[in-house]
């Protein structure tokens, strides 16, 4: 048997880092970290010349050995990192990558809290760490390389799994709330990612047999099924995106004529299924449900008076919500059925009145003690959850999501409060983001201030936004130009475009796909500015472009 070398132990030392890394994505801030502390260690000592070490130590009397072995080794491991630092300077490639850490160095000249600074800094060290270690070890062969992927696709299968359990058991008051230590958003990237990795296993790669290639259909049916039960829409409408930019990319570089006919059509298919989905939800949101106001009952079963807010045209799945109020019968029937008071905050710090009055309207029925008795328990666990509209809990479909972004459309186009709605508080966000660069368009605020710059815009702004909902961006091209103007814009897509281009990395399937998903997820969302998005960006960007042999060109033969 052959024995292992130490060479050989750092390898591994440096994959199994790896793969900590890469199953920390779905699961663990901790497997992140512990991975990366391991990948720096097994980097450093694979630089250290330990030969040279040994050759010291014989060389040198007995009796100093105990004094020269750790200053030497010292030594000689510093040497080693300054070897590894100057393979590093000489790739263009990674340089340019890890230049947007430098970016954020160079954003504390100009920044005044430290504080906020050095932690973003902290964040933001595998953007440097990453193509660092990847670009200066020896780099995967494709069967290794794929292992490595499909490592990442069963950690995002098992976390699917378990987070289905959650939603199944009610273990999450938003169903945002499932993925927990990692972020629902970034946890719908990598389940795009992993479909297209699957995709191109079973329709390109000569890799695997053929059960293999049917487990993974039967794994890519679960994750797409699991896209719909979580209700991700980011997931959604990630994996569309891609698939309508994609789709016109091969049929401009295929030449078979068939596959282009195959190819347009199911372009076709998809944008029209598309189009009609979204005018179907949009039709049946915005119908009314004809009601004759000159005709509305006054009294309650009970002889209580009904209130009517005519005035009103709000309505939950075409119904009006603001006429058939009772509020007494409504309190004294709530107080008996939930702990949780009628006046008070619900678990996702929403009117508990309010809530009940959305959800009642959106079953077409009165406001009223018979309406709140007839409620199932499981009905008044969901609107202590904040669910105000009995379609939201249909766990088999993104449609009241869609119909949670209209809902937010008009409420604040008739009260000008974003508050309570994803999609009208980015609007703010980006608003706010616009008002700063507008005032510091050249260098931006710096690395530390942006939260200093946004709480001072949205003063400015007398922004409706509650207090604890004033975030940042969400959009990952507005944060950068907010913290860096227009010079450090310019530079972070010179940091992001200038490396697969010298690489002629464009053509390659995965790079495309993984840029695709990452480019689109920061246009709502602050990616790289959490540890797990910014770690996925970096790993998968490093990964795909410094740590492999070939390319997996998608329109050639392997």
């Amino acid at each position: 048997m052959k024995s292992l070398t130490w060479r050989q132990f750092l390898r591994y030392c440096y994959i199994f880092s790896l793969m900590g890394i890469i199953v920390g994505l779905s699961f663990s801030k901790i497997f992140l970290s512990i991975g990366q502390f391991m990948m720096a260690g097994a980097w450093i000592l694979l630089w250290f010349d330990e030969k040279e070490w040994l050759g010291r130590l014989r060389q040198c009397p007995s009796g100093r050995i105990v004094l020269i072995a750790l200053p030497s080794a010292v030594i000689l491991m510093l040497n080693g990192i300054g070897k590894g630092f100057r393979s590093f300077f000489t790739n263009r490639a990674a340089m340019a990558f890890a230049s947007v850490m430098i970016l954020h160095l160079a954003g504390l000249l100009w920044t005044t809290d430290f504080s906020y600074a050095l932690k973003d800094l902290r964040t933001k060290l595998p953007l440097f760490l990453l193509p660092l270690f990847f670009s200066t070890n020896e780099p995967f062969g494709k069967r290794a390389f794929y292992r490595l992927l499909l490592l990442f696709v069963l950690a995002v299968l098992v976390r699917s799994l378990f987070n289905t359990w959650m939603i199944a058991t009610h273990h999450f008051i938003d169903i945002r709330d499932v993925s927990r230590n990692i972020s629902h958003i970034i946890f719908s990237l990598l389940l795009s990612l992993s479909l297209f990795i699957l995709a191109y296993f079973v329709l390109k790669s000569n890799f695997f047999v053929l059960w293999h290639k049917i487990v993974m259909v039967a794994v890519m049916a679960w994750l797409l099924a699991y896209t719909i039960i979580s209700q991700s829409f980011t997931g959604f409408t990630i994996i569309i995106a891609v698939l309508l930019i994609l789709i016109p990319v091969m049929i401009i570089k295929t030449r078979g004529r068939l596959l282009k006919l195959s190819l347009a059509a199911g372009f076709l298919v998809i944008f029209a299924s598309l189009f009609l989905f979204l005018r179907s939800v949009v039709s049946d949101y915005y119908h009314v449900n004809p009601v004759d106001f000159a005709k509305l009952e006054q009294t309650t079963s009970r002889g209580n008076r009904y209130i009517h807010n005519t005035a009103s045209l709000q309505t939950e799945n075409g119904n009006y919500v603001w006429i058939y109020i009772q509020w007494d019968e409504m309190r004294s029937a709530w107080n008996k059925r939930s702990r949780i008071p009628f006046d008070s905050l619900g678990k996702k710090n929403e009117k508990i009145a309010f809530t009940a009055v959305r959800y009642l309207a959106s079953k077409g029925w009165r406001k009223d003690a018979d309406a709140i008795e007839k409620l199932k328990p499981g009905e008044i666990d969901a609107i202590e959850k904040g669910v105000a509209n009995v379609i939201f809990l249909n766990r088999f479909g993104i449609r009241g999501r869609i119909y949670e972004f209209l809902w937010g459309f008009d409420h604040y186009r008739e009260t000008g409060d974003p508050t309570g709605s994803t999609l009208m508080q980015r609007l703010e966000f980006w608003k706010a983001s616009v008002g700063i660069i507008k005032d510091h368009w050249l260098t931006g605020v710096g690395t530390g201030d942006m939260n200093l710059a946004f709480s001072a815009q949205y003063e400015k702004m007398h922004t409706k936004l509650a207090p604890d909902q004033r975030w940042r961006s969400h959009n990952q091209f507005l944060s950068i130009f907010v913290g860096f103007g227009v010079i450090g814009f310019i530079w972070f897509l010179f940091s992001i475009f200038y490396p697969p281009y010298i690489l002629h990395r464009f053509g390659d399937y995965f790079f495309l796909v993984f840029l695709l998903i990452a480019l689109l997820s920061m246009f709502t969302d602050d990616t790289i500015e959490s540890q797990t998005g910014v770690s996925f960006f970096a790993v998968f960007y490093a990964l795909l472009l410094f740590a492999r042999k070939e390319n997996d060109t998608f329109l050639t033969k392997n």
